[in-house]
This record gives structure tokens, C-alpha cells and sequence, in this order.
């Protein structure tokens, strides 16, 4: 309500501040805060975009995309009048000069496109995309900004066209595999007139090493990453049409950006473009293709090796999610013992990497001396907790897929969980235990072997003062029931007093707790349908059981909870 007005200001400069205000509201505005506000901005927006001075024109544009990316559908009422205006500005200013005022509405068209989508769009879809590709075949200067923003504006496009798209790819993926395969321009900076005339240049970093300063040109590094994460959408979105780049990014780009140690997001997103690329070319030719295996076995192996090398901690969760989302893709038995020991390997020097940093944690917390130092613990306990949850994930998906094949490996590891289940940290109990209903859940009747390990962790998790380890313990007892066959009869029936006990927490149905208790009624129909032969007159628990219900918020404990009542009415 109070910059609109200021979009009449007589001063073009004091508009353009107001327009780039807006910009700022509207990224964190929610759809429904903008709606009653929209039909006023956009037409005091519009106003400004008509006017003769272009810099206020570009901002106009740059805060109507905005608009659009945020107020998403609710924009459709708005495209007959913006959408040919902006079709005008793109077929007509040629010139220099309106070069940066094609980008902005090469850009506000693009997400407008997006926001509402190809149906709304009609044949409009089609001329957009046909009016980028003259524009990008025009492009002669190194320094034409559109360049920069065709790149998003292509992406935009494809998320609009689905496989529509794909006639365009050949235009499209060339100059982006140019810019996604950069090298690092590093230099060595010899004396202090070097680093001085580096250090005044925006798109450098210093880093010092062993006496001598290191520049790296980070602008170069940027662009690779916007690149790497745009054909990260091509391969998401056209799947078996992407396959004619697989190979060659993969070996060129993403396998090489998994170790680049120059630039971290560089880094992350080649860990998020692996899985996509895997994926397009199982689309293409199936996950028993001669291809499929040979590219699935170099990858394997390259990832797995980053996992042991990655310095950053936020980096290493990518790293192991990419490697669970590979996982995902190449499907049952596709990890040799090798893979799998080598896997263990890289686990085993990140949990000890993970310990020493707890303990330091811990003398760091009883020496901190004011909010900033606690506020830097508390991210680094947060970046923690994410890796041991990607890692997690990882333990689950290859159980999944590898099931009894996986235990060799991984049981080298044992010694570190009945650490981390007996700990006082809550997080590592519940990692440890997470793990516990994974070689439940996957393993059959070979989980028994472990039994030593297993029993008394989930009896002490039923207990637990953390909602989410009671959880993960009531989950385990009924996969125990469910999979693991009569020898864990005797088990699970003594904890059928233990999981009523969860369900009747204080605070049973607020918060963390009421998934806790769902898993704890789903666990108990499990061991009354499943494996009920040592379970004491398991018709006079029904009526208890039934009071645990309904189960409302665990999509996966409901069907088992209502499945069995069904069983009970059709009784």
C-alpha cells in the first residue's frame, strides 16, 4: 500500500527505486498476500513500462516477473495485455543500446510463461521460443547480456513445453556444454601490484596457501554452475529424449564436477545432475543395457570415491544423496561386494571425521563466550544432523535394493553402532536405530544373527525420551513381526506392553509424539496379524488396540493400521 503510490513519482529514478523495492516484497510474498494488490501494481507497472526512459522500463520488467513467478496462476487474467507487449519489445528494439531491456523481457516473458503455463498459452508458447532462437542466432558480442539470461530463459521453457521442447535442444545444448565445461582459471599471484590489481576485480577469490597467494576467477565458476544445474532440469524434464548428451556430459561434466575442488556449488549441483543423467539414459535403453551397465559401474565407483575425499560437510550430505538417488536409478543388485565394501570405507572415515568433530563441539560449548560463538555450533551440529540423514537414506536404499547382500559389508561397522545406539546424543541413537529397522526391514530371517544388537536397543527406544527414537523403535518392532519370521515371535510379543505405553504419552497426538504413537498402533496390528503365536489371547487386545486409532499423519502406518481392521470387520 505504500510504495504503489510512490510508482507516480515525477522523478524516474525515485519510480525505478519504488519498482525494485516491490521486487524485494514480492520473492517473500505468499500468492495470497499479492492477489488483492495485483491488478493495482500491474497497472501502475505497466504505466512505467510505456514510459521513455529505459532504465525504468528494464526495472518495470524485472518486477513484473517477479510478480509473475510469486502470484504464479493467479496471473492468467493478466496475460492477454502483458504478453504481446512484451512480444513487441523483443521483435522490434533491436538495437544496441536495448539489449539489456530484450534480456529483462526475454526474462519477465519466460516466467510468465511459467507461471501460467502451455495450456493458457496456446500457439504464444511456440513464438517465444522461436523468437529466443533468432535472438540467440544474432548474438555476436562476448558481452551481450542476453547471453546470460537466454541460458534461465531456455530452462524456463522446456519446464513449460515438457517434450515439446526436445526439437529445440540441438540450438539450446551446445553454447551451455561450452560454458558447463569451464576450467578453473587459477593464478598465482607473485607479488603485492598482482594481488592489489586481483583484489579490486569483483569476480576473483584470494586464497592463501603455504606463503603464497592463490586467485581464483570465481565469475568463470558461477556461469558453470547456473550451466550445470540448467541441463540438470533438461534431463529431469525430457528424460529418454535427453539421452543423446548423457555420455558426454557425464564424462565430461558431471563426473569431473563431482571433485572440483575449486568451488563448491560447482560441486553440488554436478552431485544433483548424476542421478538425472543415469536416469535418461534407463529411460532410453533400459537398466539391463550393455550401456547402462558401463557407465552405471564408472559412476558408481567415481562417486563412492568422492565420499571419502569431499572436505565440506554441507557438500559430503550431497554427495552421499547423490550417490542414494544413483542407487535409486540403477535398481536391485546393482552394487558389487566392492562397491559395497568400499562404501563401508567411506562411511567408517566419515563417522570418525563426525566423532572427533562432536568432541571438539563439546569443548568449544563449555568455552564459548557469547550468542555468535553458540550460533556457529548450533549451524555445525545442524550441518551434522543433515549428513547423518543423507547418509541414513543411503543405508536404506541399498538394503533395499541389495537386501541380505549388503550384510558383509556392512556389518565391519557394528562396533560404531553399539556406540551410537548406548549415546547420550538422541541424534545418534536414532541414526543407529533407523539403521536397525532398515536389516529388519530388508533382510528377511538373517536379521536374527544380529539379534544381540537389536533386541534391547529397540526396548530401550519404546522408552525413549525422544519422540522421534520411540518412533523409529516402534517402527522396527513391527517390521520385525512383519519380516523377520516366528524366531522374533517371542520378541515382539513382549513388546506389545511397550508400544500400548507409546500410544498413551501425555502428549500422545501434539507435535513430534503422534508419529510415534502411529507407528506404535500400526507395529501392534502388524505383531496380531503377522505374528501373533506367542502373543497371550490376542483377541482380548483388539478393543485396546482400537482405542489407538485413528492413524491420520503416517501415510506409510495407516494401510497396515486399516488393512487389519478391515481383516477384524470382515471376521
Amino acid at each position: 500500500n505504500n510504495i504503489i503510490p510512490v510508482l507516480n513519482s515525477p522523478e524516474p529514478r525515485v519510480q525505478a527505486h519504488a519498482a525494485a523495492a516491490l521486487v524485494n516484497f514480492c520473492e517473500e510474498a505468499e500468492k495470497e498476500i499479492l492477489e488483492p494488490y495485483l491488478a493495482d501494481l500491474l497497472r501502475h507497472l505497466l504505466q512505467l513500462l510505456r514510459g521513455e526512459k529505459r532504465f525504468v522500463q528494464e526495472q518495470a520488467l524485472s518486477t513484473i516477473a517477479t510478480i509473475a513467478d510469486s502470484a504464479q496462476a493467479a496471473f492468467s487474467q493478466y496475460y492477454d495485455t502483458l504478453m504481446p507487449l512484451l512480444f513487441k519489445v523483443l521483435q522490434e528494439e533491436q538495437s544496441k543500446e536495448y539489449r539489456l531491456l530484450r534480456a529483462k523481457a526475454m526474462e519477465c516473458a519466460t516466467l510468465i510463461a511459467l507461471a501460467v503455463g502451455k495450456e493458457r498459452m496456446g500457439q504464444d508458447a511456440m513464438h517465444l521460443v522461436n523468437l529466443l532462437g533468432n535472438i540467440q542466432q544474432n548474438i555476436t558480442d562476448p558481452d551481450d547480456p542476453q547471453s546470460q539470461y537466454l541460458l534461465h530463459c531456455w530452462g524456463r521453457m522446456c519446464r513449460v513445453l515438457g517434450q515439446d521442447f526436445v526439437p529445440f535442444l540441438s540450438a539450446v545444448m551446445p553454447p551451455l556444454l561450452t560454458v558447463a565445461s569451464a576450467k578453473a582459471d587459477i593464478q598465482l599471484l607473485e607479488d603485492e601490484d598482482q594481488v592489489d590489481l586481483v583484489d579490486q576485480d569483483e569476480g576473483w577469490e584470494l586464497v592463501p596457501l603455504r606463503g603464497k597467494i592463490i586467485g581464483i576467477k570465481t565469475s568463470t565458476l558461477e556461469d558453470k554452475n547456473t550451466a550445470i544445474e540448467l541441463i540438470t532440469v533438461y534431463a529431469q524434464i525430457l528424460e529418454a529424449a535427453f539421452e543423446p548428451y548423457v555420455v558426454q556430459t557425464l564424462e565430461k561434466i558431471a563426473i569431473p564436477g563431482l571433485s572440483f575442488f575449486f568451488h563448491d556449488p560447482v560441486r553440488i549441483s554436478s552431485a544433483k545432475l548424476v542421478p538425472q543423467l543415469l536416469n535418461s539414459y534407463k529411460k532410453a535403453h533400459g537398466v539391463q543395457s550393455p550401456g547402462f551397465a558401463e557407465i552405471w559401474n564408472k559412476t558408481a565407483e567415481k562417486i563412492i570415491e568422492v565420499l571419502s575425499a569431499e572436505p565440506s560437510i554441507e557438500t559430503l550430505a550431497e554427495m552421499f544423496q547423490c550417490f542414494y538417488e544413483s542407487v535409486e536409478v540403477a535398481g536391485k543388485n546393482s552394487l558389487t561386494q566392492e562397491h559395497m565394501q568400499a562404501f563401508i570405507d567411506s562411511v567408517k572415515s566419515t563417522l570418525d571425521d563426525y566423532q572427533t568433530r562432536v568432541k571438539e563441539r563439546a569443548e568449544e560449548q563449555a568455552e564459548a563466550e557469547d550468542d555468535e560463538d553458540n550460533l556457529s555450533i548450533a549451524y555445525a551440529i545442524d550441518d551434522d544432523q543433515t549428513l547423518l540423514s543423507d547418509m541414513n537414506k543411503a543405508f536404506h536404499t541399498i538394503f533395499k535394493n541389495q537386501g541380505a547382500s549388503f550384510l558383509p559389508a556392512w556389518q565391519r561397522l557394528l562396533p560404531i553402532y553399539d556406540a551410537f545406539i548406548t549415546s547420550n546424543d538422541p541424534t545418534q541413537r536414532q541414526w543407529a536405530t533407523c539403521i536397525i529397522d532398515d536389516v529388519l526391514e530388508f533382510c528377511g530371517d538373517e536379521s536374527w544373527n544380529y539379534r544381540d544388537h537389536i533386541m534391547q536397543p529397540l526396548a530401550n527406544g519404546l522408552q525413549d525420551a525422544h519422540a522421534g527414537n520411540r518412533q523409529a523403535a516402534a517402527y522396527g518392532v513391527g517390521m520385525a513381526a512383519q519380516k523377520g519370521g516366528p524366531a522374533w515371535s517371542d520378541f515382539v510379543a513382549a513388546c506389545i506392553p511397550g508400544l500400548f505405553q507409546v500410544t498413551q504419552h501425555p502428549h500422545a497426538r501434539t507435535g513430534d509424539n503422534v508419529f510415534a504413537t502411529e507407528n506404535a498402533s500400526a507395529s501392534i496390528a502388524k505383531i496380531l496379524h503377522f505374528n501373533s503365536a506367542k502373543v497371550q489371547n490376542p483377541q482380548d487386545l483388539i478393543g485396546d488396540w482400537l482405542n489407538t486409532l485413528p492413524i491420520t499423519n503416517d501415510e506409510e502406518a495407516a494401510p497396515w493400521a486399516y488393512s487389519f481392521l478391515a481383516q477384524l470387520i470382515d471376521q
